[in-house]
């Protein structure tokens, strides 16, 4: 699963004199706002989660400090939740962008 687009690509909040131009019925949704921050925060930092275990990962397989079959075995696990912890930062960024792209920019007032 690859990573969804970038925030940029996503309109972005309305504020400032953006929101002045709204008709008299309209006003910026603050749950919008609040989604596409949390969206550019997740995004710009998703990658430290996503390679977590490549440290791991690299010094077991590159040195000989522990060899055998429970080490292959460990370290066939520790690389698949590698896979694992990957796969759940992207689904973690997806669930933020549809969330983000169903939700209107503006609220009606009532």
């Amino acid at each position: 699963m690859a990573a969804p687009p970038p925030p940029g690509s996503l309109p972005p909040p309305i504020s400032g004199a953006a929101s002045a131009r709204l008709s008299p019925a309209e006003r910026p949704n603050p749950e919008y706002q609040q989604l596409y921050q949390a969206y550019a925060d997740a995004y710009g930092s998703i990658d430290r989660l996503r390679q977590a275990l490549d440290g791991p990962v690299k010094t077991l397989g590159g040195t000989d400090a522990w060899l055998g079959p429970e080490a292959r075995e460990w370290g066939g696990q520790l690389d698949a939740n590698r896979g694992t912890l990957r796969k759940a930062a992207d689904r973690i960024l997806w669930d933020l962008y549809d969330r983000l792209s169903a939700t209107q920019r503006t609220i009606t007032r009532v």
